[in-house]
């Protein structure tokens, strides 16, 4: 079933549909394009949004996805030619007809990450009910599934958390997960600026969930008080697990995927 929208979100959509041509369109994938699944290995990208994507981007100058999944991850589950995409929070990009490449500045760092992620107690870890998600380039530590997933969450962020930071790591709650990234300043609103000036848009949509998501958001605003950007709007796929943070940081709400469904409808229109 698709979710009705509001009369916010409909003016948005037709502002960015009568002028398509300077108009970019952004989404993260977990929680937007794919619903949220108890194992993040089984999240699918429903058909009908694959196919709203590939309408896209023959209507708008700019359509893409940008995940904390792994470049690879992304490719394999938004194969949809002609669209940019960013994984890794940012640190690998890919611009529209473009291979992806990982930002040369990450290189030092996530080579000091990975001798971290080569140490961890993988035992101990599914002990709490964790698991890990290797990225390469970051890490995912997923609790989910945990028998008791607030007494998982609680002992990632007091054993791994800290012997994390001590080994000059970043680290980043998300939705049941705890992210292990390299320490260098690039997040999905790095990637987002990097695609949005390489396309040359001046409008940017960009539908997010979570608090990287956030980050996304942030530098657009940045990039539309300086001129950048005539437009950005923040639109956030709200669900019970959306941090209320990440809800007053947005400038709009669909109702989750079902909402983020009916939105790429109307922009396709």
């Amino acid at each position: 079933m698709v979710a009705p929208l509001d009369a916010q979100v409909l003016g948005i959509a037709a502002a960015a549909r009568g002028d398509g041509a300077r108009t970019g369109l952004l989404f993260d994938i977990d929680g937007v394009l794919a619903p949220i699944v108890p194992n993040a290995a089984d999240a699918r990208v429903p058909a009908e949004a694959l196919d709203l994507l590939s309408v896209l981007t023959d209507r708008y100058l700019l359509v893409g996805a940008i995940s904390g999944r792994a470049m690879a991850d992304v490719e394999r589950m938004v194969p949809v030619s002609g669209i940019a995409r960013g994984g890794n929070h940012g640190l690998e990009v890919a611009a529209a007809g473009h291979d992806p490449h990982m930002v040369p500045e990450a290189a030092a760092p996530v080579a000091h990450l990975r001798a971290f992620v080569n140490a961890l107690d993988r035992d101990a870890l599914a002990t709490q009910g964790a698991w890990v998600e290797d990225k390469g380039a970051s890490v995912s530590l997923h609790y989910r599934e945990a028998r008791d997933p607030r007494a998982a969450g609680e002992w990632l962020r007091a054993q791994i958390r800290p012997a994390a930071v001590a080994h000059g790591l970043r680290t980043r709650d998300g939705k049941m997960i705890l992210e292990l990234l390299p320490d260098v300043d690039v997040d999905k609103g790095t990637a987002l600026r990097a695609i949005a000036r390489e396309s040359g848009a001046r409008r940017i949509l960009y539908v997010g969930d979570d608090h990287t998501d956030a980050d996304a958001w942030r530098e657009m605003r940045r990039m539309h008080a300086q001129g950048e950007l005539d437009d950005a709007w923040c639109v956030v796929a709200d669900g019970p697990e959306v941090d209320p943070v990440v809800r007053c940081a947005a400038d709009a709400t669909v109702p989750g995927t079902g909402g983020v469904l009916a939105l790429m409808r109307h922009l396709a229109d």
